[in-house]
């Protein structure tokens, strides 16, 4: 399964701008990022075009299917369910929001 082109993530820019700014987490390659070295999110592309992220939390991957076009609202619901993967990997990160 390929990973998605970052030309295909553009509606998630500002999504992507937070978690980079994020203690630990460090991007190896766009849109393919880590925690502490450790694999954290990236995006895979399906026929149809599909596009799925994949977030590892403390029990392993989480699989969140994402629209073609992305709204607000689901853009923030995605914010939230990262930022919650986040904090189930890391110490003190619970206030993030």
């Amino acid at each position: 399964m390929a990973h998605c082109p970052l030309e295909l993530l553009a509606d998630l820019a500002d999504v992507l701008a937070e978690v980079r700014t994020w203690r630990g987490v460090s991007e190896k390659h766009p849109a393919v990022f880590y925690l502490r070295r450790e694999p954290f999110l990236h995006f895979h592309l399906f026929p149809g075009p599909r596009r799925r992220a994949d977030v590892k939390g403390e029990r392993g991957w989480f699989q969140l299917e994402l629209p073609g076009t992305m709204t607000d609202r689901a853009r923030r619901a995605l914010g939230r369910e990262l930022r919650r993967r986040y904090a189930e990997r890391t110490s003190g990160a619970r206030t993030i929001r």
